[in-house]
């Protein structure tokens, strides 16, 4: 039996495809030009994208409609819990349970500083008045450490013996802590006792 013609009006076939793929243009000019312009076509086809969502969503049924908002008001909902939940920059900063006390000979200035937290301290980097650095490895809980001048060094060397301490930073592996405050209060009570 003949086969029948998949064409029978004789009409030719056109493809749409092309021989050869179509060259990209180079793009000349200054880097922020082209950047400019490969920015605003990729927001022209996200918001494109967005517009066809759109009309998809909106020729939905209700139901489907339901179900999308449920399950969107979850995603916000969940995304809050994360946000509310999940610590930030505060747990990086804080006092590190630290209590500070002056020694009250004023002719040899010493810091002593204690860690009343449950945790040990590690890498420990003890800032004096921005300029002098002390580093001390460790310090268990309930343990102290002892800073004098002599344990201080900055750019110029060693701090000078009758240093007069106006500013204390803390800084260990997990947690940093300013006690700024507390040395000015230690410097009001020993004032106060005199």
């Amino acid at each position: 039996m003949p086969r029948t013609p998949t064409n029978p009006t004789g009409m030719r076939v056109m493809t749409a495809a092309r021989a050869e793929p179509l060259q990209k243009e180079k793009v000349e000019g200054p880097l922020g030009k082209r950047l400019a312009g490969e920015a605003s076509n990729q927001l022209l086809n996200a918001v494109s994208v967005l517009k066809e969502f759109v009309a998809d969503f909106r020729q939905r049924d209700r139901y489907f409609k339901y179900k999308a908002s449920i399950v969107a008001g979850w995603l916000v909902m969940s995304a809050a819990s994360f946000a509310i939940a999940c610590p930030g920059s505060s747990v990086q900063t804080g006092d590190m349970d630290a209590r500070l006390v002056l020694s009250d000979k004023l002719d040899r200035p010493s810091l002593t500083i204690w860690n009343e937290s449950d945790e040990p301290w590690q890498d420990i980097v003890v800032t004096v008045n921005e300029q002098y650095q002390a580093a001390v490895p460790s310090v268990a809980p309930g343990e102290f450490m002892t800073l004098t001048p002599k344990q201080l060094m900055g750019t110029t060397g060693a701090a000078p013996a009758d240093l007069r301490f106006t500013s204390l930073r803390m800084r260990s592996r997990n947690d940093s802590a300013d006690l700024t405050e507390d040395l000015r209060k230690e410097w009001e009570r020993l004032q106060g006792k005199r």
